[in-house]
């Protein structure tokens, strides 16, 4: 078990002690006589244990602030050799050691990992120990550990920056105090470049960016504390620098100007430049020096509306100034001698123009200007009256003003008229009305009222209307038979317009049209719809008579569903034959009349109630020249249907009297009714009709 250093000297005096007694004779005893030892120092006296202790140390001074790892040293020394020189360390007046490192040999030197330990003051001590165990300790106190680096920032200057620039940040160090605080910038690509240095904080210097580049450049803190950590703030990125100011071109607007019109312009701030952040367009009087605001453009592409307006009239020089990002300004070449015109022209008038208009009209009119941009054209414009809806006729571009043209295309009508000046800034002036002039380019309006169109006979009346806005003066029928040309039948010269009564016998049967022609005060003509007619002045006439077997009764005798037709020359009036008819199936009787003497009956027509014989034979009835009643007389039920120039009798039931078989062959005649009439009215003529053919009828 290794001894501690007192029980090693208390072992040393006790060795002696006993080395002395056994120096004397057996039976001796010590005696209390001083005993004098021959030594180097033979006045020392050997008062205790500790006086053999002969270890000498001394610790050197390892300096303040410590960081990182540190060299300490010591000199130790001792009559019987050193063994070790440990050094220790305490936080500053707590006592409590810790080993830092050890020295075995001379030089008794070793590193110290300050890190090991948190920053603050701190005792050192070094504790030398001969080979007997005997130790000595030196030690220094307060020495301060600072393995903290500071803390740095850097104040953003801005985006943009031009000429000479404040720049600054700040660091701060609670451990051994700051040492120095510098100002770094750099380019994007280069290396850094001191600003400014100093040892307190905060720091700020002036920045000359003048002699720089254009372009992005990065800002930085570098803050050191007397411990020699350091610490470099985050850096402040892509801060422009700008001292080339941006220029401008003006877009030159137009000669003359009016109302609201927009300026504009091209503009750059080169590769490097922070730019353009606005454009200011600026006015002046041509013979004037002092420049307006008209107005500004903030973004791109730098444009603006200025209202001409707020300027008096007259001559104007325009420009663009250009703004980057620095504020630093570009101004164009100025844009001189645009005319700025915002009043209309004056003496705005429009001649004469009379009523009714028809063809080509001449217009003309006035217009000045004063000391205006000058009259550009005047225009001749017409609206529906009262309408204001304006259409351009015409345009006339110098004095005098005169244009032509055709009102032959406008709807016939009321229409007002002016002039509009137009100066050549786009300024206009309409003259005063000329209103309610009536343009007529169309004949009459035209139409025939009678005859209405279909079959005529005998007088006719010919009426028709003719109507225009500036009035008729004449009216003429006119008819054609087929394709033949148009001839005159007579003129009217005043409303009610007429021909009166007109005898179509004068004329042939046949198809005709009729027309009116009708020509107003302007000698416009219109020529109305043809109406097509057709002339009838001839008798139908009875052309033939046929009897047949319906199929199902007996030949020969007349039975249900046998046939009797009616044949005239022409489509018959159903209302003549029968009132009210209107030639559709109507039921009537059949009266079959037994006259003496072989083949001599006969038939006759009536209504449905057998009291109104109908107009289809003349008083002879129909001849059948055979024997078919067999008492007098036999009645039968019947219908009737007109089919254009035929009427069709269909026998039905037997209602009274008897039937019989008439076995010859007969041809049957019949003699037209002169009380039936044709469609327009023509009497049929009594003329005979001999049924055709000689066959056995029924």
């Amino acid at each position: 078990m290794p001894r501690s250093p007192a029980l090693k000297r208390l072992f040393m005096a006790l060795s002696a002690l006993m080395a002395i007694a056994v120096l004397l004779p057996i039976g001796v005893r010590p005696t209390e006589a001083a005993f004098i030892a021959h030594s180097a120092n033979p006045g020392a006296v050997f008062t205790a244990a500790a006086d053999f202790n002969t270890v000498s140390v001394s610790l050197a001074n390892p300096g303040s602030p410590l960081r990182g790892s540190v060299s300490l040293a010591a000199t130790a020394a001792s009559d019987r050799g050193m063994s070790s020189v440990v050094f220790q360390t305490s936080a500053a007046g707590a006592g409590s050691w810790t080993n830092a490192c050890t020295a075995n040999v001379a030089p008794f030197t070793c590193t110290w990992n300050t890190t090991a330990v948190g920053d603050g003051l701190r005792d050192v001590r070094a504790v030398a120990t001969d080979t007997a165990g005997y130790s000595s300790t030196d030690t220094v106190t307060n020495r301060r550990v600072d393995n903290t680096a500071p803390t740095a920032s850097t104040n953003d200057p801005g985006p943009a920056l031009t000429g000479s620039v404040t720049v600054s940040g700040s660091a701060s160090d609670s451990g051994s105090g700051l040492d120095t605080v510098t100002l770094q910038y750099r380019s994007a690509t280069g290396s850094w470049n001191n600003l400014c240095t100093q040892a307190t904080s905060p720091i700020s210097c002036a920045w000359n960016t003048a002699p720089l580049a254009d372009g992005l450049y990065d800002l930085r803190t570098v803050a050191a504390d007397v411990a020699g950590n350091s610490q470099i703030s985050t850096p402040v990125y892509n801060r422009r620098v700008d001292n080339t100011a941006p220029t401008a071109t003006m877009t030159a607007p137009a000669a003359i100007l009016a109302g609201t019109v927009t300026l504009q312009s091209t503009s750059a701030d080169g590769a490097g430049g922070s730019g353009v952040a606005s454009v200011r367009y600026e006015y002046k009087p041509s013979a004037g020096t002092n420049w307006s605001t008209a107005c500004t453009g903030g973004s791109s592409p730098f444009s603006c509306s200025f209202n001409t307006g707020t300027a008096t009239d007259g001559l104007y020089d325009f420009r663009a100034v250009a703004t980057d990002g620095v504020l630093k300004t570009g101004t164009s070449t100025p844009v001189t001698s645009r005319r700025i015109d915002n009043t209309a022209p004056t003496g705005v008038t429009l001649g004469v123009v009379a009523s009714p208009l028809a063809g080509t009209v001449a217009f003309t009119g006035t217009a000045v200007d004063g000391t205006g941009s000058g009259i550009a054209s005047l225009r001749f414009q017409y609206a529906p009256a009262g309408t204001g809806t304006w259409t351009d006729m015409c345009t006339d571009t110098g004095t005098p003003f005169t244009c032509s043209f055709s009102v032959n295309g406008l709807p016939d009508g009321l229409y007002d008229f002016r002039s509009l000046a137009t100066d050549n800034a786009g300024n206009t002036t309409a003259s005063a009305l000329r209103e309610d002039r009536r343009v007529d380019t169309d004949g009459p309006t035209v139409a025939i009222t009678s005859p209405a169109a279909g079959l005529v006979r005998d007088t006719i009346t010919l009426n028709g209307t003719a109507t225009d806005p500036v009035g008729v003066t004449e009216v003429t029928f006119q008819y054609r038979q087929g394709a033949g040309a148009w001839q005159d039948i007579c003129t009217d010269y005043a409303a009610p317009y007429t021909c009166g009564a007109i005898d179509t016998n004068i004329v042939d049967d046949g198809n005709y049209e009729l027309r009116m022609e009708a020509i107003d005060t302007l000698n416009h003509t219109t020529i109305s719809t043809p109406v097509v007619f057709v002339i009838d002045n001839t008798s139908p006439t009875a052309t033939n008579v046929q009897a047949v077997n319906g199929g199902g009764g007996t030949l020969g005798r007349i039975d249900a569903n046998d046939t009797l037709t009616f044949t005239w020359s022409e489509p018959m009036a159903p209302a003549s034959i029968l009132t009210g008819w209107n030639g559709l199936a109507q039921p009537i009787r059949v009266r079959v009349n037994q006259v003496a003497g072989a083949n001599n009956d006969t038939l006759d027509l009536y209504n449905a109630a057998g009291t109104t014989r109908l107009n289809v034979m003349s008083a002879a009835a129909l001849r059948l020249n055979g024997d078919y009643a067999g008492s007098n007389p036999a009645w039968l039920n019947a219908s009737m249907l007109m089919s254009g120039s035929t009427a069709i009798v269909t026998i039905g039931t037997t209602i009274s009297g008897s039937l019989v078989i008439e076995t010859g062959n007969a041809t049957m005649q019949w003699t037209a009714s002169t009380a039936s009439t044709d469609v327009v009215g023509n009497a049929a003529t009594a003329n005979t009709a001999t049924e055709s053919g000689n066959d056995r009828d029924f």
